[in-house]
């Protein structure tokens, strides 16, 4: 049994890229930054997405963000906020 930790960080790219490696469509549309951390056990003959717990926050350029949890492999959806200061 292995622990393994991955981090990602992306700046100006598609908010929706990690849609490619079987992350959910994120609520979000364009280009913006976004932060990945993720663990779990790499175990011969053992599903690994169960294992799996991370965090998902994204930044689009018009300023709306989200942040997604993983849980044993299931991912909760985030609400959208906007980092825009309140007028």
């Amino acid at each position: 049994q292995r622990q393994t930790h991955i981090s990602l960080n992306g700046r100006g790219v598609p908010v929706n890229i990690l849609q490619q490696w079987g992350w959910p469509e994120l609520p979000l549309t364009g280009d913006g930054n976004i932060q990945l951390t993720a663990s779990g056990d790499i175990q011969a003959n053992i599903p690994l997405k169960p294992t799996v717990s991370g965090q998902l926050h994204a930044v689009n350029a018009t300023k709306q963000q989200v942040t997604q949890t993983m849980n044993a492999g299931v991912v909760s959806s985030g609400e959208v906020t906007s980092t825009e200061p309140v007028q």
